[in-house]
Formats: C-alpha cells, sequence, structure tokens
C-alpha cells in the first residue's frame, strides 16, 4: 500500500506543506504606487515596435487555437543554428521548459546534479522531482564549480544541470569549460544546459554553448528564450534544442499541445526581423550595466563581472534587509540566498533615470545598515 495512504494524505510525501512564492505579486499596498522593477531581470524597454504590430495585428484571430510547434520560427531558428526542425521543441516560457526536461528523464529515486547558486525557480523543480539531488556549492566568487560538478556523478545520476551564464551571478563559462563538461558527462546522462542570457554572453564576447554541444557523443538539451533579449517576457517564450527527435517528442509530450500563447510565434518572428532594436536593447543594457557597477563600486559594493542584464554585488549588509529596504522606497532588486552569499544583492538593469533612482536609494540604505 502506498504509504501516502496510510496518513491519509493523498499529496505525494514530497509536494506535502508546501508552500508557494510567487516573485511577480504586486501586494495591494503597492499596487497604482510608481515601482522601479529592478528584481526580475526584465528587459525595461517595451518589444520591438514591429513585434507589437504583428501582435495587435493577430488579435482578430484569438478565437483560433495556435500550432504549438511554432512551424515559421522552428525552420528560422534551424536555418540559424544547423539543428534539425524536428530536434527544436517549445514551452511557455524555458520556466516550463526546464520543468519538463526533468520530469521527462528523472523517476522517483533518480540522481541529478546541479550547481547550488542558481536561479531559485530550480530548487523549487528539485523539491517536485522526488528525486535525489546534489547541489554543488559554487566556488567563492560565484562561478560554478566544474570540477565539483563533474564529480558529483555516479552511478545513478540521469541528468547534470549547468547554465551559462548563470542567475543569479550573471557569470558565464568560457569555451573550454563548456567543452570540458561536454566531454566529461557520460554518455548515459543527459546533459541540459540553460543558456537564457545567451544573447547577452554573444554580445560580450562568449561562447555560445550550443555550438559547442552539438559536438557532445551523449544527449544533451539546451533551452533559450525570447523573454530576456527580445523583450517579450509576457509573451511567454521558450524553446529548446534537443540532440534527438526522440528527445524533443519526449518534451512536446510533457508540455501539451496548448503551452503556446497565439501572439507568441507571430512577436517572435517580427522581433527577430528587427535586428537594430535588438541591438539597442542589448547596448543600452551594457551601458547601463556599468553605470551600475561602477555606481556599486562607490558604493564600497564588490560587484560580480555580470555579463547579463543583473548585477549580483556584496554589500556588507544582510541582502534581505537591503532588499526590504529598497523596496520600502519603491525600488525592487533581489537577493543571493545561498550560504556565503548572505551579503549580496542581484539589480536587474533599467532606463538611465532607474540606475539613477536605484542607486541613490542604495547609497542611503547601505549608510543605515552599516551603521
Amino acid at each position: 500500500m502506498d504509504s501516502n495512504a496510510d496518513d491519509g494524505n493523498y499529496l505525494r510525501r514530497n509536494m506535502q506543506n508546501r508552500t508557494f512564492f510567487n516573485p511577480t505579486t504586486i501586494p495591494a499596498h503597492e499596487r497604482g504606487k510608481p515601482i522601479i522593477r529592478m528584481d526580475l531581470n526584465e528587459c525595461p524597454y517595451p518589444p520591438s515596435p514591429k513585434a507589437i504590430a504583428a501582435m495587435q495585428a493577430h488579435a482578430d484571430k484569438l478565437n483560433r487555437y495556435p500550432d504549438g510547434t511554432c512551424p515559421q520560427l522552428t525552420e528560422r531558428l534551424a536555418a540559424m543554428t544547423g539543428v534539425a526542425a524536428r530536434q527544436i521543441c517549445w514551452g511557455s516560457g524555458s520556466t516550463q521548459l526546464l520543468k519538463s526536461i526533468m520530469e521527462m528523464v528523472i523517476a522517483p529515486g533518480d540522481h541529478l546534479v546541479s550547481p547550488s547558486l542558481l536561479w531559485h525557480r530550480f530548487h523549487g523543480v528539485y523539491e517536485t522531482l522526488d528525486a535525489e539531488v546534489t547541489m554543488v556549492p559554487n566556488l567563492a566568487d560565484g562561478h560554478i564549480d566544474i570540477d565539483g560538478l563533474m564529480g558529483a556523478i555516479g552511478n545513478k545520476t540521469r541528468l547534470a544541470v549547468l547554465l551559462t551564464p548563470n542567475n543569479p551571478t550573471g557569470l558565464m563559462l568560457d569555451a573550454d569549460q563548456i567543452r570540458h563538461v561536454c566531454v566529461t558527462t557520460p554518455e548515459n546522462v543527459l546533459l541540459f544546459i540553460d543558456e537564457a542570457y545567451h544573447e547577452f554572453a554573444v554580445h560580450a564576447g562568449g561562447a555560445d554553448a550550443l555550438e559547442i554541444a552539438q559536438d557532445r557523443k551523449g544527449p544533451w538539451v539546451v533551452s533559450r528564450t525570447f523573454s530576456k533579449a527580445y523583450a517579450l517576457a509576457g509573451a511567454r517564450l521558450g524553446y529548446a534544442y534537443c540532440s534527438s527527435e526522440e528527445l524533443a517528442n519526449a518534451l512536446r509530450l510533457i508540455t501539451s499541445t496548448f503551452n503556446i500563447s497565439a501572439f507568441a510565434e507571430i512577436g517572435a518572428l517580427a522581433a527577430l526581423d528587427d535586428a537594430e532594436y535588438k541591438d539597442f536593447i542589448m547596448d543600452s543594457n551594457a551601458t547601463e550595466r556599468q553605470r551600475i557597477i561602477d555606481g556599486l563600486k562607490e558604493l564600497g559594493c564588490k560587484p560580480m563581472q555580470s555579463v547579463t542584464n543583473f548585477v549580483a554585488a556584496e554589500t556588507g549588509a544582510p541582502g534581505e534587509k537591503v532588499v526590504a529596504a529598497m523596496r520600502a522606497r519603491g525600488i525592487r532588486i533581489g537577493r543571493l540566498a545561498d550560504s556565503g552569499f548572505e551579503t549580496y544583492v542581484r539589480i536587474s538593469m533599467g532606463q538611465p533615470n532607474d540606475t539613477v533612482a536605484c542607486l541613490g536609494a542604495l547609497k542611503e540604505v547601505l549608510e543605515e545598515l552599516r551603521n
């Protein structure tokens, strides 16, 4: 008899007495008030005007279900990357994909290895898997411990997780490190590389993890998104390149037929056509990122050398208190919760006025907390 029935609870053991955290929540007392959002790694600018126009023109077709395979967009990405169209699949943001990728591989009792300091949503997914998870602590400087990650793989390991650039550090792996992971991960282990900030890495002169993964002999999946560099977070469109059609089909079975918005493919196609606007987003982000890094240094903080649209920094004060004090001033930022990083915060890039407001408020907050 299932042990869940013994205690009268119909939920699986690892789903009992769980709490739910929604980072996008705006409490009632904040609604209608000016809030500077620098906590969710969103693009501070609207989507390309071409994307907006394309989605508006599609509004009269919302009575019909969209083709969740995004055929036009799939062919476009296949031509761009060399990955066959049959090996590309879609999710409601890369959030859905990361959960589905793990569910299609990990059964109760299976083992996976992962960096410890990573996007909090991964931790939430790990808790739902009813699996054995080895969290490998990041190095003291925030980088992923590649050797530690590879050393944690054992006979029961079914999945290895890698992120580049990583959230919440903004740090990326170089080509040699990615190649080392691709070669060292056993061929009976699925290597999952989250590359949600791929465009930022390339803009900073970094490696393309997908290109390297395609030379791997064992199975792999690389996920990306239109949420960040293309300013389409609200459209919810993530995608995954898979090493085989079998993997892609398994992922499609789990993600469902009706998981893609009718606006998503239309907007993404138009956004891809507007290279000039994407360049504007990337260049503006790089400018504000450097202003934030320079400003943090002037405040006595120690920022990491992020290549993304957010910066993590050691502040010399409890990160949780810094976040709360900033929020009381109408500015939302994030923090790092891992052991050894309790005094760190994470700041998403905004527009120029947001940078000024954020650094000004942070100066006040740090003076209060440090004293």
